[in-house]
């Protein structure tokens, strides 16, 4: 009697996919994280055993998804995204008027918008934020004599969801 033979691939599990970075600051250059794949036993896979579709690398603020597909002795797909947000912006100038203050701003590139948020702690407690467009927005109904802190963020909307830079440095000037 003899038994059937059969040659079949063996399929290796995958441990761990990353990439090198998953959030970068719009600088108008493209933006392309390696992928490190790696095996149940911690061998690091090369890319011959995997393709890889979707976007790979990308210049414009949002979020960017790739997806790897295993072949050979490996099996499965898998989806991994990177973000770009815009560069930060931040506060050029701030002038004091009787109950408000006009703030100036310096351009974060890559941004269609910006928030600032402003407080009478430094730690931004109880804080109120307001967005606008331009490079120039005055706070207004504020406390006489009561001294401000005003820090301000970069904004894009990419399919409906806002991708913010980070906060500028706080800045502070007391009303009139």
């Amino acid at each position: 009697r003899c038994d059937k033979v059969t040659n079949e691939k063996t399929i290796y599990k995958i441990k761990t996919i990353k990439l090198s970075t998953t959030k970068y600051t719009y600088n108008g250059k493209t933006k392309k994280p390696s992928i490190t794949v790696k095996d149940s036993k911690g061998k690091t896979i090369s890319s011959k055993y995997y393709t890889i579709s979707g976007t790979r690398s990308s210049k414009s603020v949002g979020k960017h998804t790739m997806t790897i597909k295993f072949k050979d002795k490996y099996s499965g797909s898998v989806k991994l995204s990177f973000t770009i947000n815009p560069a930060k912006s931040s506060v050029k100038k701030l002038t004091a008027a009787k109950k408000s203050l006009k703030v100036s701003l310096n351009k974060g590139s890559g941004a269609k918008g910006y928030e600032i948020e402003y407080s009478t702690s430094k730690s931004f407690k109880s804080s109120k934020k307001k967005t606008t467009t331009k490079t120039s927005y005055t706070i207004k109904s504020l406390k006489a004599k009561k001294t401000y802190y005003v820090r301000v963020r970069s904004y894009k909307t990419v399919s409906g969801k806002k991708y913010y830079s980070s906060w500028s440095s706080a800045k502070s000037k007391k009303t009139k």
